[in-house]
């Protein structure tokens, strides 16, 4: 499937024997990012299963006798694979709502541009899993098309329509991918700013 493919926010270096707040904001960033690298394997998986799976659509349907009953098998197997997502969404976004409940309770004292940058660290990985989400969900339509454009049992029937819906929904989930994959290089930004200030 061709487009952007999440890739992985990159991990900060915290002093251990640093006590100040500054270092407990990075360390439960690198908490987020190793969420967010287990987060961003599957999809990398999970797109290029389905990009297989449209790959074996574009090979049968120009073929005399296209296997329907293995396009319709692959249609399910995409829809298997957006459930699954569901899990390690939900995991990205409890160790987004960790890390923010966790800056809310330091105490930065006088200096007020730790705190800010850290909310809009905060900020950054909401806006990523958004984005993120946006594309589970425009997959999720992508597969609901496709699905009703290869009900009938006689391609003769196939609703063209659909068939371009479901290529419009894939157009845009790829483009939340990378709007998801712009955002992912702001957090990472954004935390390279935050050790520089140990």
């Amino acid at each position: 499937m061709t487009g952007c493919i999440s890739f992985s926010a990159g991990c900060t270096a915290p002093r251990m024997g640093d006590t100040h707040n500054t270092t407990i904001v990075l360390q439960d960033y690198n908490t987020w990012a190793d969420q967010q690298r287990a987060y961003s394997d599957q999809v990398r998986s999970d797109l290029t299963r389905m990009g297989s799976n449209l790959d074996t659509y574009n090979q049968e349907i120009v073929s005399d006798h296209p296997d329907i009953g293995l396009l319709r098998e692959n249609v399910e197997t995409d829809r298997q694979i957006l459930d699954q997502w569901d899990t390690s969404t939900k995991a990205l976004g409890s160790a987004t709502d960790l890390f923010t409940t966790d800056i809310a309770s330091l105490d930065f004292g006088s200096d007020t541009d730790t705190p800010r940058i850290s909310g809009l660290l905060a900020q950054e990985m909401k806006i990523y899993s958004i984005d993120m989400s946006n594309a589970q969900q425009h997959f999720i339509d992508y597969n609901r098309d496709f699905s009703g454009y290869l009900t009938p049992d006689d391609p003769d029937y196939w609703d063209d329509s659909l068939r371009m819906a479901a290529m419009d929904a894939k157009a845009q989930a790829l483009s939340s991918v990378e709007d998801g994959d712009a955002a992912l290089s702001n957090i990472t930004a954004t935390a390279q700013i935050l050790q520089q200030r140990q």
